[in-house]
């Protein structure tokens, strides 16, 4: 009897361990498989992107709640309303053509396209002529240019008309005209300077105050202007290619702004800066032909 029970726990364990065998492995399998190496790091890779995704949307809202872009519309629109011409004016100054005109040409158009036409609306064409060309009727004499130009604000007039029930009239426009010297003290550089006078009107007439960022927008009509002295340096850097740098003084409302651009043959592309105005540096560019 002790060896018959002997002999079947020996059998029971050789069949245990021989399903053991068979059945661990092919159960782990999988597991392992799944769980490998590389399947974890990559798991840990998402989850580290995740977790960069969200403090990157957590850092942007925080930004967003600090900037408060609300309050700083409200601001910039206060400040507008507070001297509408001035802030007017900024913008016709970013549209006139104050260089002189190239070597060689008698005759220059431009229109400029930013922020003047886009966003402002203001439909704009400046002039420039060249009255004696430099050495002339004498060695030394300067070029000599007349400027000028004019704009309105046409989209103002068309808004009006379709706003009738908040706007009873718009009317923004203006202009400028000058006279510009210029000599070239180096073969690589080029001095100018002159004077002009410009002028701006312009009239909001509403029905009843609006808001705009919470901020009140009322009726005015002012009237913006001043006389200039212009004094700069251009520099060629390859053909139909320059750079100018140039500074205005305005007389009557002592007011300085500076101007760096960078220009071709058919465009313009600058900052015009206005350490008093509402928004202090404008990006600007224009489209001009010389001929």
């Amino acid at each position: 009897r002790k060896m018959a029970s002997h002999l079947r726990h020996k059998k029971a364990l050789t069949g245990l361990r021989a399903c053991s065998h068979f059945f661990v492995p092919n159960l782990l399998r999988p597991f392992s498989s799944r769980f490998s190496l590389s399947t974890a790091i990559s798991g840990l890779n998402k989850v580290k992107i995740r977790l960069l995704a969200s403090a990157a949307l957590l850092l942007l809202s925080a930004a967003a709640d600090a900037l408060d872009f609300e309050g700083k519309g409200r601001e910039l629109v206060g400040e507008i309303m507070a001297n509408p011409g001035a802030f007017l004016f900024d913008i016709q100054q970013d549209a006139e053509a104050t260089a002189p005109l190239v070597p060689g040409k008698k005759f220059g158009i431009q229109t400029a396209l930013l922020p003047a036409i886009l966003p402002a609306g203001y439909v704009n064409l400046s002039l420039k002529a060249r009255v004696h060309p430099e050495g002339r009727l004498s060695p030394g004499l300067p070029q000599l240019d007349v400027i000028g130009g004019y704009w309105d604000m046409a989209w103002a007039q068309l808004a009006a008309s379709q706003a009738q029930d908040y706007v009873s009239g718009a009317d923004f426009r203006g202009w400028y005209a000058g006279l510009m010297a210029s000599a070239s003290v180096s073969p690589r550089v080029r001095l100018f300077g002159g004077c002009k006078h410009s002028r701006l009107t312009a009239r909001l007439d509403l029905k009843k105050p609006q808001e705009l960022f919470g901020a009140a927008i009322n009726s005015f009509d002012t009237v913006y202007e001043d006389d200039f002295l212009i004094a700069g340096l251009e520099h060629p850097t390859a053909v139909n290619k320059w750079w100018t740098m140039q500074v205005n003084y305005g007389v009557r409302n002592k007011s300085i702004a500076a101007k760096v651009s960078w220009y071709g043959k058919n465009f313009e592309l600058g900052l015009n800066i206005y350490p008093e105005g509402v928004l202090v540096i404008h990006p600007i560019w224009n489209f001009h032909v010389n001929f």
